[in-house]
């Protein structure tokens, strides 16, 4: 009889092709806009599948500027632009949302105030369940979507500490609609006209104006109460701090995402 395997979790992260005023860091989880309001585009390095949450966090902004991180879907493939040697527009809105030569995009500004609805999912591929979201990828608590230390009238959309996701759920025939999740909350359906068997969907997000930094959250490497931990303490220290910490080199390495 063969060894069983131990399961296995493949990281969420941005995608290496992004605009030439981001940087990324953290094993490509971090996404920090390094100067000016725009020029700041990534996507998420694979594709999503139906149902499957793309969740971030707003980890610091920058007064002076107007409007915030924007947010959605595309079908624009960023190895193929990266192979071309083409360059990413300046703004996602309204540059990626009407030029459509490279590939549909579903973009959307997100403001201090949004609509809610109370979202009662039953689907193939979303399924709201209590303390757990069951989607196509896998299983995840209510609470990851929830910003850490907030309550939650306390804290606005764009502020930082905000988290955000985004996915699509099939409604017809090569048809589906965007949504968004904001700190647990759900928006009213965004777009009900993506053709989602048309091509590959990535999630898409502009680090724009106010917005300044923003991190992956793993909704998926959740699986046990060390990988909560070490999600915490990241967000209190500093990925260049680990080394200092008083633990064994074999947890500083677990830390750093090297096992």
């Amino acid at each position: 009889m063969s060894e069983k395997q131990p399961c296995t979790y493949r990281q969420t992260r941005f995608h290496r092709f992004h605009g030439y005023n981001l940087s990324l860091h953290e094993q490509d989880t971090v996404a920090h806009r390094e100067m000016s309001f725009a020029n700041a585009i990534v996507f998420s390095e694979q594709s999503l599948s139906p149902g499957e949450v793309f969740l971030i966090e707003i980890e610091s902004s920058e007064n002076g500027w107007s409007g915030h991180i924007r947010l959605g879907l595309t079908q624009l493939d960023p190895d193929a632009l990266q192979r071309s040697g083409h360059l990413l527009p300046q703004c996602a809105i309204p540059d990626m949302v009407s030029n459509k030569t490279m590939g549909e995009s579903w973009i959307c500004a997100l403001t201090k105030h949004q609509a809610w609805y109370d979202a009662n999912y039953l689907t193939n591929y979303f399924r709201l369940d209590g303390n757990h979201v069951f989607t196509s990828r896998g299983t995840f608590p209510t609470s990851i979507l929830k910003s850490s230390g907030h309550e939650k009238m306390d804290i606005l959309p764009t502020d930082v500490g905000s988290r955000v996701g985004v996915l699509y759920l099939p409604c017809g025939q090569n048809m589906a609609v965007m949504h968004f999740i904001i700190n647990g909350e759900f928006v009213v359906p965004l777009s009900r006209t993506i053709p989602y068997n048309d091509g590959p969907i990535r999630a898409v997000i502009d680090v724009y104006g106010a917005t300044k930094r923003v991190r992956v959250i793993q909704v998926y490497n959740v699986n046990s109460l060390q990988s909560a931990c070490r999600e915490t303490i990241l967000k209190n220290i500093k990925a260049a701090s680990v080394s200092k910490l008083p633990l064994p080199n074999a947890l500083k390495e677990y830390l750093l995402y090297k096992t």
